[in-house]
């Protein structure tokens, strides 16, 4: 394995038996792996990897599995490789001859063989299939909508099976019930006749107990196969928003996104609820239909066209239901957002004593959700009225017709009550439909504003990208043109740059001069718009990202913290820092002392985005987070702009010692935190302007000349500046 500077690397700390057999699965379907990115994906460090961390990774590098039971005389005649937990290490079993078993064992990391007469003995009773995944191409970009759930139902079908084999009955139940009432009524009732009565009345009372078990269990089993759906859905939703590419984010509010994320509460309850049930109820309608006309003909074409009625009714309300529905969720989504933009800018709120100005804004942009929400509210209250008026006339309509029947000899008392009974099976499902329509109205909506994050491609990382072994620090940017917008200006224009391993570059310039892009494009968080961004002379356009960011620390001007401890935030690219590599990191950022001071030194709380910390003491927790990865390239961003100047003395002390054995590059607006660059590059319209050492640039009386001589207090003329 080829050494680098990064951590992930330290062969003291091996990794599990699984990983190595990923590994060489991966050989054997011609597929590479690299061990410490299975591992960095997984984000599993600490604990032993099962045989679901071995699906989801499999899944990651382009393999299907599936566990199945299989008996020792069976490998011979089991599609190879498998792969299993034998004693406190995986194995794969690769080959299967003459009663022996040849493959390769995870722990020691070589081929391994065994007879299957003394593996019988720690034979494991489940075992891991993998197969190559299917390409799925164009499927990838199928817009997001309902279709998007059938993996997921597939998945769970046998839940799903229960739950119509359950229905199924229930339905019996129904179709029973009226039939009993129908002969308590013709053969006790009419006729009156007791003989009978006690078997009606049992039979009665067991479909009284039995109704009740089965809608029970239906409804558990039900529970279970939409809670397993819903958290399924769940972590797809957010595994694909967190692969979104930063401009994607960049674009658009933060309250607006998480309210997008909301709507999928919306289509999971409508899909896993009320809609599948109506789907059950609905499939049994034509079973009632057809004892309905086997009852009377004239009353079931009764029944048949108040169903038509409600066709027509929902046919002619949709459209303006549908539009009240999204303007309601607008109003909602901009709400959201509007809250989540002032909790997050309370302070700026308070400072500048706006308070009541922005309880204003909130109350008319409540209004106005409130309105639109009424509006679409009494559009249902309409729409289950006009339902429940064709409902009415078609039981008066029933009845008048019925009456005649009976009267005329053609259907009996018990017969007119059976038929009713069934009647209400055929249009309580349509009554539903009120509401249900209403749903799906909604969940129309969800989907389609869902739909703007999946439907985002999400950063190609992994599969079909080059997997550099070592990050030297070599950077290269090739006629680079990179505009934010496909309209907007251009932020940088044909730029070229060469940065060599070990160097300390400074980068300067106007605000707005591209500064800030470069370090983006060199982390593949920007794609430029033309031209070439090359590490150690890799394109980055067909190299795993994921890869580069591993190796790049980066500090930026305002760092963001995580509620957690001070550790935690440190270690979070590599959680299995020990104590004396966190020291030491925190040594390096001139963090130490200050966090030695803490009530509960390395283990206390940051409290939410570091609140708890000075912005001085969260930009220095933010330099050791950088450095705890002994990052082959380190970005600072602005990072000493936050510092007072005896931290940002400490930190410049550093440096040296910082940048041995890797790659700075220092973006600021501080010159002094420039001199000791081996290059200072100044930008200015996306264009370099001058590079040259500290010296090199104030004697070119440049640029960078005019802005030393501003920021040392040295005179300089207003017309110089210009």
């Amino acid at each position: 394995m080829a050494e680098d500077n990064g951590k992930l690397n330290d062969n003291t700390q091996p990794l599990d038996s699984a990983i190595y057999c990923l590994v060489q699965l991966g050989k054997l379907f011609d597929i590479a792996v690299d061990p410490l990115q299975v591992v960095h994906r997984h984000g599993k460090y600490h604990t032993v990897y099962e045989a679901l961390d071995v699906a989801r990774c499999a899944q990651r590098l382009g393999l299907r599995t599936q566990q199945v039971l299989v008996k020792p005389d069976r490998i011979e005649l089991t599609p190879l490789p498998v792969m299993a937990k034998i004693g406190d290490s995986f194995y794969v079993i690769e080959q299967c001859e003459d009663g022996v078993v040849y493959g390769f064992c995870g722990k020691t990391q070589q081929s391994w063989h065994q007879s299957l007469d003394e593996l019988k003995r720690d034979w494991p009773e489940e075992w891991i299939l993998f197969s190559r995944q299917e390409e799925t191409g164009n499927n990838q970009q199928k817009p997001f909508g309902y279709s998007w759930f059938i993996p997921s139902i597939k998945k769970f079908w046998p839940q799903f099976r229960n739950v119509i084999f359950v229905s199924l009955f229930i339905q019996l139940f129904a179709i029973v019930t009226p039939l009993l009432f129908q002969g308590v009524i013709d053969k006790v009732l009419v006729s009156r006749s007791l003989a009978s009565l006690e078997v009606f009345a049992f039979a009665i009372l067991v479909l009284a107990v039995f109704d009740p078990l089965f809608g029970l269990l239906r409804s558990w089993l039900f529970s279970h196969a939409a809670s397993r759906i819903n958290s399924e859905l769940s972590s797809r939703l957010y595994q694909h928003l967190l692969g979104l590419p930063l401009n994607y984010f960049k674009q658009r509010q933060t309250g607006e996104i998480i309210a997008r994320v909301r709507e999928m509460d919306q289509i999971r309850s409508f899909l896993t609820g009320s809609a599948l049930t109506f789907v059950l109820d609905l499939f049994f309608i034509g079973i009632f239909l057809a004892l309905l006309f086997s009852y009377a003909y004239l009353l079931a074409w009764i029944v048949v066209g108040s169903l038509v009625l409600y066709s027509l009714f929902w046919l002619c309300i949709t459209p303006v239901m549908r539009d009240r529905v999204q303007r309601t969720f607008e109003k909602n989504a901009t709400n959201t957002a509007f809250l989540t933009e002032a909790v997050t800018g309370i302070e700026t709120i308070k400072t500048s004593a706006t308070e009541q100005q922005f309880c204003r804004h909130w109350e008319d942009k409540l209004s106005a959700y409130v309105k639109t929400s009424f509006k679409a509210a009494t559009l249902g209250i309409w729409a289950g009225q006009g339902i429940g008026l064709i409902q009415k006339i078609t039981a008066a309509l029933t009845l008048w017709f019925g009456v005649d029947l009976v009267m005329t000899g053609d259907l009996s008392v018990g017969g007119l009550v059976a038929f009713n009974m069934l009647a209400g099976h055929v249009t309580m499902p349509i009554l539903r439909l009120a509401q249900i329509w209403q749903d799906f109205q909604q969940t129309g909506v969800s989907l389609r504003r869902v739909g703007d994050i999946l439907n985002a491609p999400v950063e190609a990382v992994g599969s079909g990208k080059s997997t550099p072994p070592a990050i030297k620090g070599d950077i290269e940017l090739r006629k680079v043109t990179f505009r934010y917008q496909d309209n907007g200006p251009e932020v940088l224009r044909r730029l070229d740059l060469s940065i060599n391993a070990g160097e300390m570059i400074g980068i300067t310039g106007l605000s707005g001069s591209g500064k800030s892009t470069i370090t983006k494009l060199v982390q593949r968080l920007y794609v430029p718009e033309s031209g070439q961004v090359l590490i150690d002379g890799m394109d980055l356009a067909v190299t795993d990202p994921v890869v580069i960011r591993q190796k790049t620390g980066v500090v930026l001007q305002e760092s963001f913290l995580f509620n957690g401890s001070v550790k935690d935030n440190i270690t979070l690219a590599y959680p299995e820092a020990t104590e004396e590599e966190v020291i030491h990191a925190a040594k390096l950022a001139g963090a130490h002392d200050f966090i030695m001071q803490l009530a509960q030194g390395y283990e206390t709380p940051v409290g939410e985005r570091g609140g708890s910390l000075s912005g001085g003491q969260r930009q220095r927790i933010a330099i050791a987070r950088a450095l705890i990865t002994n990052p082959s390239i380190l970005i600072f961003d602005e990072a000493t702009s936050a510092l007072d100047y005896e931290s940002e003395s400490v930190i410049l002390a550093q440096l040296p010692e910082i940048a041995k054995g890797r790659t700075l590059i220092m973006i600021a607006h501080r010159l002094n935190t420039l001199q000791q660059c081996d290059n200072i590059i100044v930008l200015e319209k996306g264009q370099i302007l001058e590079q040259g050492l500290h010296q090199q640039l104030i004697d070119l009386e440049g640029r960078y000349s005019q802005l030393w001589k501003l920021q040392t207090g040295k005179s300089i003329s207003l017309a110089e500046t210009l």
